[in-house]
């Protein structure tokens, strides 16, 4: 009967040990591995943020930098009551796994009744029926209500930037043909103060690059456009192999 015990003291054990290394772990994944990501609000609709849209994939690369980033948290994983979580996330892998975020809650008991409240901060991610509690503070806020304001479509500002840098690159020479990634205006100034006579600054990446196998290349271009002369390039420079940090940024997929 003692080894029995004793037997189950140590099962017990292991499984305690399980659970809690269970919850300390901090999840990893790739940007390139999400399809998509649905937000579920119980009171407050739904939205999906595809993969394939080229602005709502920098969404979902900033959801994915949340995660990696986030910090384990200690405090219960399971919800120990019967109500559906406010909001959820569900991010669905190309390779047909899929993972899901939900607010955490500490729950105590007071003369035999159980209260549970939201934690602040904090979310639980499962993936493959392993829980994770994990806190992230922007990783929170965009779970209960920060998917709502996401801009439907790329900003006013990078259309002009992309339909200005289009007007400007048909005056390229064809040498530069594959300078029409991440187009940007980076700046603008007037002519001796003349608000129609502009030196303009842009620059892209070279679209050959975009499969990941080497590192962009970055075309820088300064140009004048008049209303007497249109528009004149005064200088084209090509750095080679950027970081990666450069190339997000370029694509503004990061600060």
């Amino acid at each position: 009967m003692k080894k029995l015990v004793i037997i189950y003291m140590v099962f017990v054990g292991l499984f305690s040990s399980i659970q809690l290394a269970t919850a300390s772990i901090q999840p990893k994944i790739k940007s390139e591995d999400v399809l998509s990501i649905q937000a579920n609000r119980i009171y407050g609709g739904s939205r999906l943020f595809k993969e394939n849209d080229g602005y709502e994939e920098v969404i979902i690369n900033k959801v994915v930098k949340w995660i990696n980033t986030s910090s384990p948290s200690e405090g219960q994983t399971e919800l120990e009551f019967n109500n559906p979580p406010i909001s959820k996330l569900k991010i669905l892998m190309k390779n047909g796994d899929f993972a899901v975020i939900e607010p955490a809650y500490n729950c105590i008991s007071d003369n035999q009744k159980k209260t549970c409240t939201i934690a602040d901060g904090e979310v639980i991610y499962t993936q493959n029926n392993i829980k994770a509690r994990l806190k992230s503070l922007e990783l929170y806020d965009w779970l209960l209500v920060g998917w709502k304001y996401e801009s439907v479509g790329a900003p006013q500002k990078e259309l002009l930037e992309e339909t200005l840098y289009t007007r400007y690159f048909s005056y390229l020479d064809k040498t530069y043909s594959d300078f029409i990634m991440c187009p940007t205006i980076d700046k603008i100034e007037r002519i001796n103060g003349d608000t129609r006579r502009h030196i303009v600054h842009a620059s892209a990446l070279n679209y050959s690059a975009h499969h990941g196998d080497v590192p962009y290349d970055r075309i820088h271009i300064t140009l004048t456009d008049t209303p007497e002369n249109g528009v004149k390039i005064n200088k084209v420079t090509i750095t080679k192999g950027i970081s990666g940090k450069e190339s997000r940024k370029q694509c503004r997929r990061e600060n």
